[in-house]
């Protein structure tokens, strides 16, 4: 049985090793919200695959965009579900199938207690030169921000590196969207966002985007309360 969640998934769960990211575009708002609504209908009706522990759809708030975040068990499992008869799609149902791209959890740092919830999460993606860029573009950012204090707003920060060594992903929790264009705005004595922003060799940034959660799917037997 699935259940229905209000609440975005949990970046760190600890049965999660795999995850699939996905992100389409689907026009103005009123069209995003109908395409919203059918795709958590389709995936809620359709035969959940073994290893499959969480499906959420985030909502751009641009009006413009739709992400899917899915948390498998493994590789193995995903594997076992893309070969099944009928094979599992994933991503957003009802917008244009593509080959899932996987992604691990590598790091995270939390800045606060998630005392009111997340009301918005940050996607910052970044382009790289292999799985060494990968590694090295973490180890700089968390060096630089070691004692950094945390901004205003800000709960936490997931960093996920591609299983093909081309990207990283950063899942950035915040209590809501005006607290990340706060941050944005304020100054950066350090210069963490120049470095971050395209001066570290074999990382180009491919900018962000700003998300609300639209619906979690997660199998009945998970507490994802937080």
């Amino acid at each position: 049985m699935i259940r229905h969640l209000k609440t975005p998934p949990d970046p760190n769960r600890g049965d999660a090793r795999t995850v699939v990211i996905t992100v389409r575009h689907v026009g103005e708002t009123p069209a995003r919200s109908a395409v919203a609504d059918a795709a958590v209908a389709a995936r809620a009706q359709q035969p959940w695959p073994e290893g499959l522990l969480s499906w959420s759809l985030f909502a751009g708030t641009d009006g413009r965009a739709l992400m899917a975040y899915e948390q498998w068990s493994g590789d193995g499992a995903l594997d076992a579900a893309l070969a099944a008869a009928p094979p599992f799609v994933p991503g957003i149902p009802g917008t244009e199938p593509s080959a899932p791209v996987r992604f691990r959890l590598e790091r995270s740092r939390t800045s606060a207690p998630r005392v009111s919830g997340t009301g918005c999460v940050v996607t910052p993606v970044f382009d790289v030169d292999g799985p060494e860029r990968q590694r090295h573009f973490l180890d700089e950012l968390f060096a630089m921000t070691e004692d950094v204090p945390p901004m205003r707003g800000a709960i936490a920060a997931h960093f996920h590196l591609s299983a093909d060594g081309t990207r990283v992903f950063n899942y950035a929790e915040w209590s809501d969207e005006q607290a990340h264009v706060e941050a944005l705005a304020a100054e950066d004595p350090r210069g963490v966002r120049q470095r971050v922003g395209g001066e570290i060799p074999g990382v180009r940034p491919c900018g962000y985007r700003r998300w609300s959660l639209h619906t979690s799917l997660v199998t009945a037997g998970h507490n994802d309360a937080r």
